[in-house]
């Protein structure tokens, strides 16, 4: 439901195995048998690469997490919601230059100009309802949609639509509305007769009410001042959330959309093809965002994603059409984002990160990296080669093993975020890379 969880941390987690591509241990550096955890899966040319699961689905039973399990998906939702409104306009029940007041009544006059295609790509200039005080107070009960929408409208727009890129769950709370609308079913129904039976994904459906089914995992959330206890998610009826966030789905159930949606089967390639073009605002700049989808080079390469929170629950999912592959992860914490975990997998699957040096002699290029590393913001690290091994110390004082890898580069353990050591004039300099950020500003070694 939330927008741009950004990956918080340089250090994501995973391990290190480049030749037996070893996604199991990768898992098992980010997750554990006995906390809320992640269910993955990434598949390649219509071929699974991996697909596994750990953590508990039910902190009381202990009940393991499952790769069939049923998770809330959050704003992934927004790809059905958009690729819902294609389908309509492509059976002539609206047009995406269909304003928002040719479907919902009532609304103030500042939304209802709004053209269902601005707000398909969050340039409408509708605000987000998530920070709203009164929404806040009354979100934990049921309300049907009308009433949802009366009060999620009474926010004032931000913008003008084309001024800017302003992500709104209000906007597609409203576009689920004018699905029911224009196609006389509610938003859950149109979406089982015309998109989830059709691909056959059998364990996907909206949370119409409430906050989860028995059939679906249960969500958590940390306890910030005790990491290792788990407190019950903010409860945050589904109701409120509709269009904007409220499906749940599996891992296979995700792979069928995926395939659908990209063959034809959901929309025509035409319409697909607006869901993962990035919009363009009236100043001719484009934005990070099509219709429903990210649209956005991850290391260089492009990728079509969404990210999604709801109380309870985090999950990823992203599509790289050059190498034709998807990966989707689903969490029942949402106090940590999955995507690092699978992102580090995609790296190590595409060969985003310099491999690692495995069974060869070490010493000569360990002892290249030695020194003292500062940066402009006061970032210090200290590499150091002893006994064998090459290790890493950082301004916490915390001491790390690191992992030796090609191209004068090295990352610390369960990472495919590296160093690479560079020489510019007379400097040398430790040039941080992020697999989702790219390169960060440099730490220059100190002669001694």
């Amino acid at each position: 439901m939330l927008k741009k969880l950004l990956f918080s941390s340089l250090f994501f987690a995973t391990c290190v195995d480049a030749q037996e591509q070893d996604f199991s241990a990768m898992l098992s550096c980010n997750a554990s048998s006995d906390k809320p955890g992640f269910a993955v899966s990434i598949e390649q040319a219509g071929k699974h690469i991996f697909k596994g699961a750990l953590g508990v689905a039910d902190i009381s039973t202990r009940e393991p997490l499952k790769v069939d399990d049923i998770f809330q998906i959050g704003s992934i939702s927004k790809q059905f919601t958009a690729a819902a409104i294609l389908q309509l306009a492509e059976n002539k029940k609206l047009s995406l230059k269909s304003t928002l007041g040719d479907f919902i009544t009532d609304i103030p006059v500042a939304y209802a100009s709004l053209t269902i295609e601005s707000v398909l790509s969050h340039t409408s200039g509708l605000p987000n309802y998530n920070t709203d005080t009164e929404v806040r107070q009354r979100w934990d009960k049921y309300a049907p949609i009308d009433e949802v929408i009366n009060v999620v409208s009474k926010m004032p727009v931000l913008t003008q639509p084309g001024i800017d890129y302003a992500y709104s769950n209000t906007g597609y709370i409203l576009l689920g509305k004018v699905i029911e609308i224009a196609s006389g079913l509610t938003y859950s129904e149109y979406l089982q007769q015309n998109i989830f039976s059709p691909l056959g994904m059998k364990n996907s459906s909206v949370v119409t009410k409430g906050v989860s089914s028995k059939q679906m995992v249960k969500g958590y959330t940390s306890n910030r001042n005790a990491p290792n206890l788990y407190l019950p998610p903010e409860t945050v009826d589904r109701s409120w959330i509709f269009a904007a966030g409220a499906i749940a789905s599996t891992l296979d159930d995700m792979s069928l959309w995926y395939r659908g949606l990209r063959s034809g089967k959901v929309i025509s390639a035409e319409n697909y093809q607006l869901m993962v073009t990035r919009a363009t605002l009236n100043n001719g700049e484009s934005i990070n965002y099509g219709f429903g989808m990210d649209v956005y080079p991850i290391s260089g390469q492009p990728s079509y994603s969404h990210q999604g929170q709801v109380p309870g629950f985090m999950a990823w999912s992203v599509y790289f059409p050059s190498h034709d592959l998807l990966g989707t992860v689903f969490g029942n914490n949402d106090s940590v984002h999955p995507g690092p975990t699978l992102l580090n997998m995609i790296a190590r699957q595409l060969h985003l990160s310099p491999a690692p040096i495995l069974h060869k002699n070490i010493t000569e290029q360990a002892k290249a990296l030695i020194g003292l590393y500062k940066g402009e913001d006061d970032t210090v690290m200290t590499v150091t080669f002893d006994d064998g091994k090459i290790r890493a110390k950082t301004g916490d004082g915390v001491i790390r093993k690191l992992v030796l890898r090609e191209n004068s580069s090295f990352s610390f353990e369960c990472t495919e975020d590296y160093y690479q050591l560079r020489q510019q004039d007379d400097k040398h300099l430790l040039v941080p890379v992020s697999i989702y950020f790219g390169e960060r500003a440099p730490l220059v070694r100190m002669e001694i």
